[in-house]
């Protein structure tokens, strides 16, 4: 059986570190700031980062985040701080609001703390721009250091957590305080099926930021010693895994070989374990033939880059998941399955139905990294 996953830990905004010795003070540089909830922000964040040093192999990159260092193009300079804390998950289907909010108020609560510890690494290394992947207090800090700043995202904290003010209508302070750090930006790249936005003054849309794995199906699964006589499936729920589902009904399933990601490698009868760990994660994806998951922009956008059917669940009253549905949806091949039939193993009758679709896929751009690169290169630059 796989071994449980972390959760995600919570970040203390009242640890204050120095970090401003970690790169050369004579080179302009950027900084992207990137919240550690799950691992989506961070994926695309890296494709980002790999196209900006593709174009400018000369510029410095600082990526600060809760987000595992693991996540990023080693090319990048990387500490661990911390800016916001996303939503607090017990695990990869089940958030804990009351954490959230008592950990967002403390964010906010030591929020000029933090903007003096950040512009003084701003001023340490000539940060010419801010990049955020999207922590609202990035955006003031830039507007501190008067220097221009650019969001690349799908949605903002401020419209998560307004569709909680019901029930936690202490959100209410924090939310419009975020308004106010998110409206400091110069420009917001919007990605596909993003949340409304307004709180942006300057939006453009971009095309998926996703990654691309070079190899044929062949060839990933042989990196991987994954068989050819089975349907081959990944269970994906992101860093935080789902230790809930029902091991030994999915070990029944003998015409399927399940493979997932956390703990040690481990071959447990058709389930292959996988250190968290996985750089070319996109290699996996294109090794197997169906995902099942949670839709989170991540394995959404892979799944679409290499034309990989999806069964999807529900993930609660989370915004993002209407929108990443509808893409699902439109640009992939999908079947949803409910969670008290994931979690009772009777996947067979929806991965067969999955299965069965018509296996066609429209021309998707996804070339969205290149066109971000360009544009906050731009903003570097001072063209926009």
């Amino acid at each position: 059986m796989p071994p449980a996953n972390l959760t995600i830990l919570a970040c203390d905004p009242n640890v204050i570190t120095d970090n401003t010795h970690t790169s050369k003070a004579n080179l302009s540089s950027i900084v992207y700031y990137i919240t550690g909830h799950g691992y989506g922000h961070a994926v695309r964040s890296g494709q980002v980062i790999r196209r900006l040093k593709h174009t400018r192999p000369d510029l410095d990159i600082h990526v600060r985040t809760t987000a595992p260092d693991w996540l990023f193009p080693k090319t990048a300079r990387y500490t661990r701080e911390c800016l916001d804390v996303g939503v607090v998950q017990r695990d990869s289907l089940e958030m804990d609001l009351d954490a959230t909010l008592n950990e967002c108020r403390m964010i906010h609560d030591t929020a000029p703390r933090i903007v003096e510890r950040e512009l003084a690494f701003v001023r340490a290394h000539d940060v010419r721009v801010i990049v955020g992947d999207i922590p609202p207090l990035c955006f003031k800090i830039a507007d501190r250091a008067a220097i221009p700043s650019v969001a690349v995202t799908n949605f903002t904290w401020d419209g998560i957590y307004g569709a909680y003010l019901e029930e936690y209508p202490e959100f209410e302070p924090l939310i419009e305080e975020m308004r106010q750090w998110y409206a400091k930006a110069t420009l917001a790249l919007a990605l596909p099926y993003a949340l409304e936005m307004n709180v942006f003054k300057r939006r453009e849309p971009i095309p998926w930021i996703a990654r691309h794995c070079a190899s044929t199906k062949v060839e990933a699964r042989n990196q991987f010693n994954l068989p050819n006589s089975a349907t081959i499936v990944l269970l994906s729920f992101g860093g935080l895994g789902l230790q809930r589902l029902p091991w030994d009904k999915l070990k029944q399933m003998r015409d399927c070989f399940f493979v997932t990601t956390g703990g040690k490698n481990k071959l447990d009868g058709n389930i292959l374990t996988l250190p968290d760990a996985q750089r070319q994660y996109e290699d996996l994806v294109r090794a197997v033939d169906v995902i099942v998951t949670k839709p989170g922009y991540g394995i959404v956008a892979d799944a679409i880059a290499h034309h990989v059917p999806v069964l999807y669940t529900d993930r609660g009253e989370f915004p993002e998941y209407p929108r990443l549905v509808q893409g699902l949806n439109d640009c992939a091949i999908a079947e949803f399955i409910p969670q008290t039939e994931l979690f009772a193993g009777n996947l067979g009758p929806y991965l067969k139905r999955l299965l069965a679709k018509k296996q066609h896929w429209p021309t998707v751009a996804l070339n969205g990294a290149q066109l971000a690169a360009q544009k906050i290169l731009a903003v570097y630059s001072g063209q926009t």
